[in-house]
This record gives structure tokens, C-alpha cells and sequence, in this order.
């Protein structure tokens, strides 16, 4: 439902277990006809994809538009040589290796678009997104991941 674009074919799974206390609320955006998923966590929110396959040398387009009203959600990327070795890994808006944390995320009740674009190097096989976040209320209205011509 999220992904409005979604070139590899991506579906993600939600990390149930006790620890990870949430509800989950799909609502109807009036302004766009278009509905949206807000995450009301309890303690903690996991969500992340399979590893799916990814082509060397092609570009991609990742972009995600939320709104962040009480909580410290990070969209993760990474890419993978195989199932064992990731090469390269990302924060969506956020500095490679450094995530944002708590003290840093913008709280915004206006829905806001990041996106970054990446090339798949030589020896990268595999594409893994992950979304997670503590205590709070967010809301996710897309996911988009494309193929481009360029960077």
C-alpha cells in the first residue's frame, strides 16, 4: 500500500514479538484521496524488508514521505555483496554510519519528502530498508524506490 513506485519488488515484514509494543492505523489523507499508516509505539517499532535483488551499475531513487509528530523514526538502507557481507550502509537524512537520534529528529506535524539517490556498485547484490523507532506517533503516506537514468 505504501510504495507508490517499488522497482525490486519489495514487501516489508513488522517485528512482532513482546518488546516491541505498537498500533498500527491506516487513515484516509482528505487533502490527496490517499490513504496513509500512522505507528503509535508503545516502546518500540521494527519494520524492515527482505534482501532483494539488486542490478550493478544501475541508480535508484529512494524517497519516503512521513510526518514525525512525537517519536524518532530513522529509515534505514543498506546494500549487501551476499547474504553475510554488507558493503555500504545509509540513513535516510542522516549522516552514513551516524543515525539521528532522539535529541536530533525533527518533530513536524507537516508531511515531509526525503529521498536520496544511490549507484550500485560492482560488487553489491542485495538492497535491505528497515524502519524503526522508539516511543512516539509517526505516520508514513509513501515509500518510493525507482530506477533512474542517473545521478
Amino acid at each position: 500500500m505504501l510504495f507508490e513506485e517499488n522497482d525490486l519488488n519489495i514487501e516489508f515484514k513488522v517485528l512482532e514479538d513482546k518488546e516491541h509494543i505498537y498500533e498500527l492505523t491506516i487513515s484516509p489523507d482528505g487533502t490527496e484521496n490517499k490513504d496513509y499508516l500512522s505507528i503509535d509505539i508503545e516502546n518500540n517499532f521494527s519494520a524492515s524488508s527482505d534482501r532483494t535483488s539488486i542490478t550493478p551499475d544501475k541508480v535508484y531513487k529512494l524517497s519516503i514521505t512521513m510526518k514525525n509528530e512525537s517519536a524518532d523514526p530513522l529509515v534505514l538502507y543498506s546494500l549487501w555483496e551476499d547474504f553475510i557481507k554488507e558493503t555500504r550502509n545509509f540513513t535516510l537524512s542522516g549522516e552514513n554510519g551516524n543515525p539521528p537520534n532522539s535529541e536530533t529528529q525533527s518533530i513536524n506535524k507537516d508531511w515531509v519528502t526525503y529521498e536520496e539517490t544511490f549507484k550500485v556498485q560492482e560488487n553489491e547484490k542485495f538492497f535491505m530498508i528497515r524502519i524503526c523507532s522508539n516511543k512516539g506517533l509517526f505516520s508514513i503516506k509513501s515509500i518510493s524506490i525507482e530506477e533512474i537514468d542517473d545521478i
